[in-house]
C-alpha cells in the first residue's frame, strides 16, 4: 500500500526560528549542505529551509514514524528533489511562495537505492 505524507510550513515561522537562534544553531534540524544552500541566497533563506522542513516532516508522516531530522537529507537527483534517509532514495514533490512551504512524500513498499 502506497504511504502519503503532505505538510505545510509558514515561511514566518522558520524566519522567526532564524532570527532567535541564528541559521549556525540550525544544525538539529538540516544538514551542512542543506544550510549551505539556503544560505546561498539570501532573500530565499527562510522559504528555502522552510521547504526543507516541509518535506522532512511530510517525510515522517509517510513513514508513520518519527525520524530524527538530521538523518534525513534534501538533494538534488536528476534535477529532481528527492529525500535521502538510510543510503536510499525518496522522491518528494515541493513548492513554496513567500508564505508558505509545501511537500508531498509517496512512498512505495520498497524504496529505491541511491546509485
Amino acid at each position: 500500500m502506497l504511504a502519503l505524507g503532505v505538510d505545510l510550513v509558514e515561511v514566518a515561522r522558520i524566519s522567526a526560528l532564524l532570527d532567535r537562534r541564528g541559521p549556525e544553531r540550525l544544525g538539529r534540524l538540516f544538514t551542512q549542505a542543506e544550510l549551505s544552500y539556503a544560505l546561498s541566497s539570501p532573500p530565499l533563506v527562510a522559504q528555502r529551509l522552510a521547504t526543507r522542513f516541509a518535506a522532512k516532516e511530510a517525510f515522517r508522516k509517510a513513514m508513520g514514524r518519527a525520524v530524527p531530522f538530521r538523518e534525513i537529507e534534501l538533494v538534488l537527483k536528476e534535477r529532481r528533489p528527492c529525500l535521502v534517509w538510510q543510503g536510499r532514495l525518496y522522491p518528494v514533490s515541493l513548492t513554496h511562495t513567500a508564505r508558505y512551504a509545501a511537500a508531498v512524500v509517496a512512498l512505495d513498499p520498497i524504496p529505491n537505492p541511491v546509485r
